[in-house]
């Protein structure tokens, strides 16, 4: 009856102890990832790996780059007092997410991600919205074929975007979808498993990735490891503030459109630049130059009032 009870006791208090994502993404250069992946497409395997760090937002970052990503995207991962955060730079979009919060328990919940924007450009008001919510399920037993997992983190996410265009009061472009997934995270390994969903007009597409195997110890040669990072800004449109990656070191110059000399942000370790137009700085295009030794790179963005 006692050890009945002290089973009982220890239960309750491993179900009890929070939960930290330290113990589930093994942040280090070298880490790779090779998962079987399924879709309508057919069947295929990619890997990934983290293969550099980088300081963004005055945080050690680690950039996760995976071959199977046509994008080309620069995906940072950076752990911050409030908890893992991922950000990733596009061509099509900049975005950030809350990832993991740096301490929970299972049945909590959190947003991941949250975009409310409007802009005007070439007369056509734009109106985006994004919401991306996670929950922290259950620990269960993963089998796949990397192995057997114990205790897996399961983590469910749902979401919806929607995007409106007007002409004045007349709508010409409309769109919206919804989205979701179950992942199953391992202690010490990171994500093994991966169902996803994207219902779009109805039909439900979905996809599912397996781990095969991984491999903390170098870096696989056939993964590209970028030589720098272009431009990117994020929000853009924006109406405060925003925030400017750039190749390490380089000196940003920002123009309006008439060629003045707005702001020039100084060279810095860090990859990220935070500019916030002066009050008087009207709403409109400006450019953003960005120097390093002779390389020159340009980009625009737009301050919406």
């Amino acid at each position: 009856m006692k050890y009945s009870a002290t089973l009982v006791f220890l239960t309750i208090a491993v179900c009890a102890m929070a939960l930290s994502p330290d113990d589930y993404f093994p942040m280090a250069i070298g880490n790779s990832w090779t998962s079987q992946d399924s879709s309508a497409d057919g069947i295929d395997t990619s890997t990934a790996a983290i293969t550099d760090t980088a300081t963004i937002l005055g945080y050690e970052s680690f950039l996760y780059i995976d071959e199977g990503d046509e994008e080309g995207d620069s995906i940072y991962f950076q752990m911050r007092p409030t908890g893992l955060h991922q950000i990733i730079f596009s061509e099509g979009a900049n975005i950030e997410m809350f990832v993991l919060p740096a301490s929970f328990d299972i049945g909590d919940d959190w947003t991941m991600m949250e975009v409310d924007s409007t802009w005007t450009e070439t007369g056509l008001d734009y109106y985006l919205q994004m919401n991306m919510f996670a929950t922290a399920l259950e620990l269960e037993n993963c089998n796949i074929p990397a192995g057997m997992f114990s205790n897996c983190l399961k983590l469910g996410n749902n979401g919806i975007w929607k995007i409106n265009v007007l002409m004045g009061t007349d709508t010409v472009y409309s769109d919206m979808s919804t989205f979701g997934s179950y992942m199953w995270i391992a202690e010490d390994v990171g994500p093994v498993k991966d169902i996803s969903w994207d219902i779009i007009e109805g039909d439900t597409i979905w996809t599912s990735s397996a781990l095969l195997e991984y491999n903390f110890a170098n870096i696989d040669e056939e993964i590209i490891r970028p030589d720098d990072v272009s431009i990117f800004a994020w929000p853009n449109p924006f109406n405060s503030a925003c925030m400017i990656a750039t190749p390490i070191g380089a000196e940003v110059e920002i123009f309006d459109v008439t060629g003045r000399l707005v702001e020039t942000l100084p060279a810095s370790e860090e990859i990220v630049h935070s500019w916030t137009p002066s009050a008087d700085e009207p709403g409109g295009v400006y450019l953003v130059h960005a120097t390093v030794g002779e390389e020159k790179i340009t980009s625009k963005v737009l301050l919406v009032k």
